[in-house]
């Protein structure tokens, strides 16, 4: 029993390893022929391929409006061996021949596609593009600035603010530019500004409509910081005569508006407001009765005065 197993394991080994050279031939050989077989076999693989443009001459002034595909599928068609060696670069960019300016479609098509000898293009998707076009206008566009934030406790900013230069000259489709009012400026921030004066920063302009173009990127923002002031209205205070011992005034009484700080208005007691004429050299002659028409005046310390009316008539 023993000497049958010891047999048969004989034969398994010489079954195996004998001319062990010439079956590891046999065996790259078969392998290779395999590789051959299905490497020859057609096969195909799709590709993006990126899309590029040959736009009109400036002198067309055509806009092209509608959007173009970043880029397109390409189908190649070969053996299986050369298209796995195969690189979306390796076949460039689709090139698009827009320089007519008028086209309003463009076919696209396999034999446009530069592909490597032993390879085809089979197929483009899309297989067509829509065009749009616009004619290229120019016009001034008023730039709008605005400011943000503020200023710090007792000053605010007097009156809108300026911007140079005052427009933009916008290129672009005249459908765009027909509706565009203005353009935006980065607002100026004002916050905490504690100081009287003009104050002035470069803003950027935000970025324009698509396919419009602006001729400049920024603009200078100027705004005025002034002291806070505040008004009130005094009513019906007697106006005073200077220069003579007796005399009436029409009307008897006049309104003083005042503008100044917050402090020192606040503070403000109608008594310290003395409405006067002075009818010394007004030309009368003492003792004789006269009228006159003379302005009455306020003299307020860090303080605007407003009078209502601005004149009387006084008579002596």
């Amino acid at each position: 029993m023993t000497s049958r197993a010891t047999l048969l394991a004989q034969r398994v080994r010489d079954a195996l390893f004998a001319d062990l050279g010439l079956k590891a031939l046999s065996l790259a050989f078969a392998l290779g022929l395999y590789a051959f077989s299905h490497g020859s076999q057609d096969a195909q693989r799709t590709f993006e391929v990126a899309v590029v443009e040959k736009p009109p001459p400036e002198a067309a002034h055509r806009v092209l409006v509608s959007p173009l595909p970043p880029a397109v599928r390409v189908t190649v068609r070969g053996s299986r061996t050369l298209l796995d060696e195969l690189r979306a670069d390796d076949l460039g960019t689709l090139t698009l021949d827009l320089s007519n300016g008028r086209a309003g479609r463009i076919d696209l098509y396999p034999s446009a596609i530069h592909v490597p000898a032993g390879l085809r293009a089979e197929a483009v998707d899309p297989t067509s593009i829509e065009l749009r076009w616009d004619d290229e206008v120019v016009r001034e566009v008023p730039i709008q600035a605005s400011i943000t934030g503020q200023p710090a406790p007792g000053f605010v900013v007097k009156g809108a603010p300026r911007v140079e230069p005052a427009s933009v000259r916008a290129r672009g489709p005249r459908e765009a530019l027909e509706v565009l009012q203005y353009a935006r400026a980065a607002a100026l921030d004002v916050t905490g500004l504690g100081r009287e004066g003009t104050v002035q920063r470069s803003v950027a302009i935000d970025r324009p409509p698509q396919h419009v173009t602006y001729d400049v990127s920024a603009a200078t923002v100027k705004v005025e910081v002034t002291r806070e002031l505040l008004e009130r209205l005094f009513v019906k205070l007697p106006v005073l005569v200077l220069g003579v011992a007796r005399a009436t005034t029409f009307p008897p009484d006049v309104d003083v508006r005042v503008v100044g700080p917050p402090e020192v208005v606040q503070a403000l007691r109608a008594e310290q407001i003395v409405p006067r004429i002075d009818v010394r050299g007004a030309g009368s002659v003492l003792g004789i009765p006269t009228s006159t028409e003379l302005p009455v005046k306020v003299n307020l310390d860090h303080i605007e005065a407003h009078v209502t009316p601005q004149t009387v008539v006084v008579h002596f």
